[in-house]
């Protein structure tokens, strides 16, 4: 599933790049979000004094998140969201998804180049490719990868925020479907249900995971 936020028309940076990024790779529970996101030149200059918070997602506060990606939603160029649904990530596995949801919004956006957060190139269409390029902790050097990441981040809480209504036990309002003590502790105790991940479940339960992850390891 993929959703488009509308943007008022704008005039482009010189060199169109977009940056990409995705939320909830490590999760127990819930999808995959990923986010594409075209930032204007002078970013900065509309931001104003929350231009400091135009970083990884994982190291500003939640309420910081969701003011930020509401200025983004009002200044960017280009905002897409896709969702890969826990359906699919148990059928095709988390790697699989992940390069399936950046290969879709490179398709969906047009772009000078895309900056991909990671390591692994996404398939893409033989004229888009040579434009895409992998960076490791790219949304902490990128501005428009770390619009990316805010955005999917506060869109996947969201999400969990829902899903945490029609399954409370589990504490997804506060740990976002990771593998807290507690979330591992209600596995335990009820069982898994249809918004889990049947492989990290087994391997979370099973002590393949050395330790729980947090809501902010994104």
């Amino acid at each position: 599933m993929s959703v488009s936020l509308p943007f008022p028309d704008d005039i482009a940076s010189p060199l169109r790049r977009c940056g990409l990024d995705e939320v909830g790779r490590g999760a127990l529970a819930g999808p995959l979000v990923a986010a594409g996101v075209i930032l204007p030149a002078d970013i900065m200059e509309r931001l104003g004094e929350h231009g400091c918070f135009l970083r990884d997602s994982k190291t500003v506060p939640r309420a910081r998140r969701r003011k930020m990606a509401g200025l983004l939603a009002q200044h960017a160029l280009v905002v897409e969201i896709m969702v890969m649904p826990v359906e699919l990530i148990n059928e095709h596995g988390i790697g699989w998804a992940n390069r399936e949801a950046f290969r879709r919004l490179i398709g969906r956006i047009s772009a000078d180049e895309y900056i991909v957060d990671g390591k692994v190139k996404p398939a893409t269409s033989l004229d888009r490719s040579a434009r895409v390029h992998c960076m490791v902790k790219a949304d902490a050097q990128v501005p428009a990868v770390a619009a990316a990441s805010l955005v999917a981040k506060v869109y996947r809480d969201g999400i969990m925020a829902a899903l945490h209504r029609e399954f409370p036990l589990f504490g997804w309002d506060r740990n976002a479907g990771y593998g807290t003590a507690a979330h591992l502790a209600a596995l335990r105790e009820y069982g898994s249900v249809s918004a889990h991940r049947r492989l990290f479940i087994q391997t979370a339960l099973s002590g393949g995971r050395k330790r729980p992850r947090g809501p902010g390891q994104d």
